[in-house]
């Protein structure tokens, strides 16, 4: 069994993201948003909840839930090992599911909204190209993740509401760390922009920064939104924000697995926020784009990981003094 009480600290707004530029994206109209999995999933739920039996529980989850997986669904079970007999001991938390379950259905209703904003994004800049969306439950591994051109979220992670309750798979505090359900769309817009990014598989401190910090930036940009559970960072960044810069400066030269951590995926640190890498990434990209003349040159530019020296040369930016 994965440990969820672990699982539950990862910074649960930012996606992992695998092969994202692709050359089978669409554009908006012929993106395709699928929740099959969503009914799958509370339909074999509803079955099992009084079901004692484990192996019996194993059974139905695998029977109404696993094999009945869409393509989405079954590329997470493979990426992540997801089986029945983990779903079945997950799912004794009935409190915790119960009180997730009107929100993860009610998620259909954003997908106008999702369109929308990202009919928005075409506008902004008309070469966008997107990825079908795939709603799936998890595990708890990550918010979702890109794999072979597949978006999928994983809505136990992204339906946290006034009302949701755990009876032992998370405490308070853990609770807290789940993505707000009202922080969906935000998510979902960074993560098709990260579709259309260039030399995504960033190496060094700057190019990672930019890479998270644009998707973040025009995320917000078409929402003016950020995802519940990065709103501390970027409150953390703005009131440090000249401190933030001179340390990054301080780290550009320094190899990046030595101070990764300082800046990204560091979820178990009590000093920081995590991933004060987008912070300033966005910051970079922001001031790019707002002195930039031509918006969609600025963007295409911005999108391509390879021009992250070039960008925080012409951005000016300097820690906001």
């Amino acid at each position: 069994m994965k440990q969820p009480l672990k699982l539950c600290i990862l910074f649960v707004t930012l996606l992992c993201i695998v092969g994202c530029h692709n050359t089978t994206s669409k554009d908006c109209n012929s993106l395709e948003v699928h929740f099959e999995d969503i009914d799958n999933f509370w339909k074999a739920y509803d079955k099992i909840k009084l079901i004692r039996d484990h192996s019996e529980r194993t059974k139905v989850i695998q029977k109404e839930y696993i094999d009945a997986s869409s393509k989405g669904l079954s590329l997470l079970i493979e990426k992540d090992q997801l089986t029945a007999a983990d779903y079945a001991t997950f799912l004794k938390d009935t409190v915790f599911y119960n009180s997730i379950k009107k929100v993860t259905l009610s998620a259909k209703k954003d997908t106008s909204k999702i369109r929308s904003y990202l009919q928005d994004f075409e506008r902004l800049y008309p070469k966008a190209k997107f990825n079908d969306i795939y709603f799936v439950i998890g595990q708890f591994e990550r918010a979702g993740t890109v794999i072979d051109s597949t978006m999928i979220i994983q809505l136990e992670k992204n339906a946290r509401s006034e009302h949701t309750k755990s009876a032992f798979l998370f405490n308070e505090d853990q609770l807290d760390n789940l993505n707000d359900h009202k922080s969906l769309i935000p998510l979902v817009i960074h993560e098709q922009v990260h579709v259309n990014q260039k030399n995504i598989n960033t190496r060094t401190l700057l190019s990672k920064s930019i890479c998270e910090g644009s998707a973040d930036f025009l995320m917000y940009l078409q929402t003016g939104r950020f995802p519940s559970s990065v709103q501390e960072t970027y409150s953390y960044g703005k009131a440090n924000e000249a401190r933030l810069w001179a340390k990054f400066l301080g780290d550009l030269d320094i190899n990046y697995k030595y101070i990764k951590t300082d800046w990204f995926y560091n979820y178990d640190r009590n000093d920081i926020p995590p991933d004060l890498g987008y912070f300033i990434g966005f910051k970079i990209c922001e001031k790019f784009y707002n002195e930039a003349h031509d918006k969609v040159e600025a963007i295409e530019f911005m999108l391509d990981s390879s021009n992250s020296e070039k960008l925080l040369e012409l951005s000016n930016y300097n820690g906001g003094l």
